[in-house]
């Protein structure tokens, strides 16, 4: 009767090894899932971190957050404009100036001869306030031209605000834009002479015919 070979039964050592390692491995990974990566970077897939406690780790570790300072914009810090308007409306811009001229009121007549034209004139302050009212003592109609133009003026330089033809009357209001002369033009386009009672108030400092 013969005996079995001496190595009958036994594994190889290189199974037996490779066998250990994947073992390991497979513990090694369900140590990272479960405990590692709760404890250490708040992250709990099974959520078996959360349940032996190992999430609190991380919240305690994991420092305050600083808050980021930046600079703030000129927009951040300018005054929200008022949106006050009356129903129906749009609301328009408001324009409002602080005066330093002395208030004043004048009423002139001005007669313009057939075919001419006359100018009377105003300084006016840039923000300075300008009211008006004329009309033709007949109800003659005339050419009207309410009109600026800057200190120091080059050749036409100037800036219509109100420009008519053909009325006998007008009336309207200004805050300066620019410091200069403010004022009117009339163009008597009758045959006939024409008187013009011209009625101005505001925060002018003189008052001429030019």
């Amino acid at each position: 009767m013969s005996l079995p070979p001496s190595n009958a039964g036994v594994v190889a050592p290189g199974k037996e090894l490779l066998r250990g390692c994947l073992g390991a491995a497979a513990v090694a990974a369900v140590l990272l899932v479960v405990a590692v990566l709760p404890a250490e970077y708040g992250i709990d897939p099974t959520g078996a971190g959360k349940a032996l406690g190992l999430t609190r780790l991380h919240s305690a570790a994991a420092p305050a957050a600083v808050p980021v300072k930046t600079a703030a914009t000129p927009a951040a810090n300018a005054a929200k404009g008022s949106t006050v308007s009356a129903p129906g409306e749009v609301r328009a811009v408001t324009i409002a100036a602080k005066q330093s001229v002395a208030y004043r009121a004048d009423t002139q007549e001005i007669t313009l001869a057939p075919g001419k034209g006359v100018e009377v004139k105003t300084h006016l302050a840039k923000g300075s306030a300008l009211m008006f009212s004329w009309k033709t003592t007949k109800g003659e109609v005339l050419n009207h031209d309410f009109h600026g133009e800057p200190v120091n003026a080059k050749g036409d330089e100037f800036e219509s605000f109100i420009l008519e033809d053909d009325v006998s009357h007008s009336s309207g209001v200004l805050i300066a834009p620019f410091t200069g002369v403010h004022g009117w033009y009339w163009k008597n386009l009758n045959d006939e002479p024409v008187t013009v009672v011209l009625q101005a108030s505001g925060f002018y400092s003189d008052i001429f015919k030019k």
